[in-house]
């Protein structure tokens, strides 16, 4: 199942973003150097990061990842947080337009795919395909512009606070 062979390819992935304590970034400084370290061992067009998009766009595919949710924002959860994981939850959405609002009290890490080679011009809250770092205490409502994105997200102990009211306000 491509669930599976997602779930096979993160353990470096995992080891590195807990190594970088996405918790602990609170300042420009500590935000950009988290994401240059991610962008230097995992760069965006490697091997490693393509193998993970391919099993991604695979699960999303078979239905065994993102099978949950509206046609525009299709979620599912691969792992809680918890010691085989280094602490991190991994959410994937497959998202078009905008999401609910919540808030990272302990930061986010995500790494973003284009659905598709049509989609390549998607940008993830204005950022294209690659690495995107939300510090502790942020909130917004992920929107991804000019196609469909495929997102990881590591969330620092699972921490994350829905704010459904704002859906029911708009």
């Amino acid at each position: 199942m491509s669930a599976q062979r997602v779930m096979d390819l993160l353990p470096p992935f995992l080891t590195k973003v807990a190594e970088l304590d996405p918790a602990s970034a609170r300042d420009d400084a500590a935000q950009a150097a988290l994401l240059a370290a991610l962008e230097e061992a995992f760069p965006p067009d490697g091997a490693s990061v393509r193998a993970l998009g391919e099993a991604l766009a695979a699960g999303v595919a078979d239905g065994s990842i993102c099978n949950r949710g509206d046609d525009d924002a299709r979620f599912s959860r691969l792992a809680k947080a918890g010691p085989q994981t280094h602490g991190l939850s991994v959410d994937v959405v497959s998202l078009v337009g905008g999401a609910l609002e919540h808030t990272h009290p302990k930061g986010e890490v995500t790494l973003g795919f284009p659905a598709s080679e049509a989609d390549g011009a998607a940008r993830f809250d204005g950022h294209p395909p690659g690495w995107v770092f939300m510090p502790p205490g942020s909130k917004h409502v992920p929107t991804v512009e000019g196609g469909r994105m495929f997102l990881i997200y590591f969330l620092p102990d699972g921490a994350v606070t829905w704010h459904p009211e704002s859906a029911s306000s708009a």
